[in-house]
């Protein structure tokens, strides 16, 4: 007979059991306590407080003024970010407006310098953390007097009112709302750095609208930015200080030309300076020397072979944070192959050059852009049929990364357009140009409508299979109407003349009769005119002169 469970066993059984896990990270240990001993749960403010921040900026600038791999790092990264500057495409549908205001933008760029504005800005956010533009002006460029006013990130503090250092939404000179959106800026007139004979920590408030902020967030909360470098600027320091080392043991083991050294247990040490008394020698000199001496050199054996392996490594290791591949960083491809290059600049500093123009774009160039457009509504006639403000469609090109291999971008663009996976817009928008701009150039060229070069274009990429070998030509019968041939295709300007002359003067052999008909209408098939061409050309000479003999 089996026995009846009590109630507090059935209970016990049917509870469920404690899973005893962890993670060896969580665990403190005496090998691993010295090194997390600065780990703390502070806020993304906290952790990087006016003070801390005050400390890593410096010593970056510090740093990017006395190393020349950060210095090399930080200007080729503003170089491929900005370039020559981003060009503006206006979209609205007006394309006079559009040249217009495109024209004008150009014009007032190129008059305050904006790309090199640009450069400035991106060296700064990069170099310090984060860098402002207020809006300025210069009245000598009337009527477009709208001009740019970089600070740095010292002049952004809070002014010297109690109440401002125990406001939860006031970040060192930043009011924002809960949503941490900036609503207030406080400048300083002067940096405090400055040597001016006036305060320099006198300021006033400015609307968010006037100031623009450049900065990266690296956690929810951040209101403030950290130099892109602080991972590893302690790097730099150890590598200049390696240098140095091995240069002074180069030195020193250079100034001892020779030494006199005893080898005889007969002469005692002695203290006296004159033990230690310098020698000219002359040169090309030879000589003797007494019994029990000899005369020796200090190897020089620097530097090491680990020397060119340390500084490589870590130039790597500071490079990393930055997201710059290191043969860009060293500025040699000594140390990789042209494969593996490409590779990293496609896949690791592409996409950090493309969300840099995009962090860029979003702070900076859209709202002076916006200042541009208020700027212009003095100007007489500039934004006539323009939409309102909030309706200007627009795009921005930027520069385009170095190319690596002509060829296989070209062959790569061209397979993305027969393949219906890009358009010409887009492949011209790659390298920084505007399509409909580029066609009319090129038509412009070969001295031809610019609807004719577009249709031997698509002729030339689909028609032709373009550089798969198939593409669309088996799609060809749904093209439009075959092509005119001859003088209207794929001919300069010369080529062009040369016919119309050709057909005017075949033309006219054949109305005064010194042509007949069939020899007329070789020449014109000769020269590429098409069969329903030929006899509205002969049509119209026989409507006009009257028919010849032979007809």
């Amino acid at each position: 007979m089996a026995r009846r469970k009590s109630k507090s066993q059935a209970v016990k059984s049917s509870a469920p059991q404690v899973v005893q896990a962890k993670f060896d990270l969580a665990q403190t240990t005496s090998e691993n306590r010295k090194h997390w001993a600065s780990a703390d749960g502070l806020s993304a403010r906290a952790a990087i407080s006016p003070a801390v921040r005050r400390v890593v900026r410096i010593r970056s600038r510090y740093e990017a003024e006395n190393n020349s791999w950060y210095a090399g790092i930080l200007r080729t990264a503003v170089n491929h970010i900005i370039g020559n500057g981003p060009r503006l495409q206006m979209l609205t549908g007006n394309p006079d407006a559009d040249k217009r205001v495109e024209k004008a933008f150009r014009q007032w760029a190129q008059r305050i310098d904006l790309a090199d504005m640009l450069r400035t800005i991106t060296e700064a956010y990069w170099r310090d953390g984060e860098t402002f533009v207020m809006r300025s002006e210069r009245p000598r460029n009337y009527p477009l007097t709208l001009d740019l006013r970089i600070l740095e990130s010292d002049q952004i503090s809070n002014p010297w009112v109690a109440s401002t250092y125990n406001d939860p939404f006031i970040d060192d000179g930043i009011r924002f709302d809960r949503d941490t959106n900036e609503i207030d800026v406080y400048v300083y007139d002067h940096h405090p750095g400055s040597n001016v004979p006036v305060s320099t920590l006198t300021g006033n408030w400015y609307s968010s609208r006037e100031v623009l902020h450049l900065f990266r967030a690296d956690r929810p909360g951040q209101t403030r930015g950290v130099p892109r470098a602080t991972p590893a600027l302690q790097t730099l320091p150890i590598m200049r200080r390696q240098e140095l080392a091995t240069l002074y043991s180069a030195e020193t083991a250079a100034n001892f030309a020779m030494f006199l050294k005893s080898n005889s247990p007969a002469i005692d040490p002695s203290s006296s300076p004159a033990d230690f008394a310098e020698i000219e020698i002359a040169r090309n000199m030879l000589t003797t020397l007494p019994a029990g001496w000899e005369i020796g050199q200090i190897e020089p054996k620097q530097p090491g072979p680990l020397y060119e392996m340390f500084q490589r490594q870590a130039l790597q290791s500071f490079s990393r944070c930055t997201n710059m591949p290191y043969t860009l960083a060293a500025g040699t491809g000594k140390d990789a192959n042209f494969s593996s290059f490409k590779g990293d600049m496609k896949n690791v500093w592409e996409p950090e050059v493309r969300c840099e123009q995009s962090r860029i774009e979003f702070s900076i160039i859209e709202p002076v852009f916006r200042w541009f457009l208020e700027s212009a509504i003095y100007a007489p006639g500039l934004l006539d049929g323009l939409p309102p403000f909030e309706h200007i469609d627009h795009r921005w090109h930027w520069p385009p990364l170095p190319e690596l291999d002509a060829v296989d971008s070209a062959t790569a663009a061209e397979i993305r357009i027969t393949t219906g996976q890009s358009t010409m817009t887009d492949e011209h928008a790659r390298r920084g140009n505007d399509w409909e701009t580029e066609a009319a150039r090129a038509a412009a060229d070969f001295g031809i409508p610019v609807e004719v070069y577009k249709q031997a274009l698509f002729a030339k990429l689909f028609e032709t299979g373009g550089a798969t070998g198939g593409g669309f030509a088996a799609t060809a019968s749904a093209a439009p109407a075959a092509l005119p041939q001859g003088e209207y295709t794929e001919l300069g300007q010369r080529a062009f003349s040369n016919n119309q002359k050709r057909i005017k003067q075949a033309l006219d052999q054949y109305a005064i009769g010194d042509s007949s008909l069939v020899m007329t209408q070789q020449t014109l098939a000769s020269i590429g005119l098409s069969d329903d061409r030929i006899a509205a050309l002969i049509e119209d000479v026989e409507t006009e002169a009257g028919p010849t003999d032979e007809t």
